[in-house]
C-alpha cells in the first residue's frame, strides 16, 4: 500500500513538472513569435537599397558619358560638422588621387578640390573654406565674378556690376577661368542681392548646391 502511494506521488510529481515545462515552452514560443527578428533586417535592407541606388547613380555618370575618368570615395570626416570647410575622404595616393583634383557630388555639384593627398586619405577644401576663390559665370547675364568662401552657410559672389540684371534664383556655374576648375560645374543659386550706395559692384549671396545631395560619397574628377 505504501509503495503504491509512493508511485502515485512520483507520477503526480512528474505530471506537474511536465505541465510547467510545457507552459514555459509555450511562453517562450509566444515571446519569440512576438519578437520580430526582421526589424533589424528591414533597416539593413533599406541601407543596402539606398547604397545600391547611390552606386547606380554614380555608374550612370560614366554610362551617360557625363564623367569618364573619376574615383569614388567615402567621407571619413567633416570640419566643422555643419557647412564643412574641410572634408576628409578614405582615398589617397595609393588610389591614384592627386593634389588639386576637383571634387563633386553625384549630381555634379561642385564641392571643392583636394588640398592635400596622403597615402590612404585626402583632405578637401570645400566651397565654404575661406581659401576658396573661384571664377564663376551668372547663367542669365553671362557676367563673370568671383565666388568666395568663408561666409557659411552661404558663398559671396563679388565683382558683378551694380547695374547688373542678375536676379534671385539665378544659377551660378564655374567659368573655366580659374586654375583647376573647368567650366560648367554647378555651384549654386542667388538667394540675396544687396545694393550698396556708391559701390561699383553688387553684394550677392549664393546658396551652394553641394549640401542638397545629403552626400555620403564624393566623386573625384581625374
Amino acid at each position: 500500500m505504501l509503495w503504491r502511494l509512493r508511485k502515485e506521488l512520483i507520477f503526480l510529481f512528474f505530471l506537474i513538472l511536465s505541465y510547467y515545462i510545457k507552459k514555459n515552452s509555450l511562453n517562450s514560443s509566444s515571446y519569440i513569435s512576438s519578437f520580430n527578428p526582421d526589424t533589424k533586417n528591414v533597416i539593413n535592407y533599406e541601407e543596402i537599397i539606398n547604397e545600391n541606388k547611390r552606386l547606380r547613380e554614380i555608374l550612370n555618370l560614366k554610362e551617360k558619358r557625363i564623367l569618364t575618368n573619376f574615383k569614388v570615395a567615402e567621407i571619413a570626416g567633416l570640419n566643422p560638422p555643419i557647412f564643412p570647410a574641410e572634408i576628409f575622404i578614405d582615398k589617397g595616393k595609393k588610389d591614384g588621387l592627386s593634389d588639386n583634383d576637383i571634387v563633386v557630388t553625384k549630381n555634379i555639384f561642385l564641392i571643392g578640390k583636394i588640398e592635400k593627398v596622403y597615402d590612404s586619405y585626402s583632405k578637401i577644401i570645400s566651397l565654404f573654406h575661406k581659401k576658396t576663390k573661384i571664377s564663376v559665370i551668372v547663367a542669365s547675364t553671362k557676367e563673370i565674378g568671383i565666388v568666395e568662401g568663408g561666409y557659411g552657410p552661404f558663398l559671396l559672389l563679388k565683382y558683378i556690376p551694380y547695374d547688373s540684371k542678375v536676379k534671385i534664383g539665378d544659377e551660378i556655374f564655374t567659368s573655366g577661368f580659374s586654375e583647376y576648375y573647368y567650366s560648367g560645374l554647378k555651384i549654386g543659386k542667388v538667394i540675396k542681392i544687396i545694393k550698396i550706395p556708391n559701390s561699383l559692384f553688387l553684394k550677392i549671396y549664393i546658396k551652394p548646391y553641394m549640401l542638397t545631395d545629403n552626400f555620403k560619397e564624393v566623386i573625384i574628377v581625374k
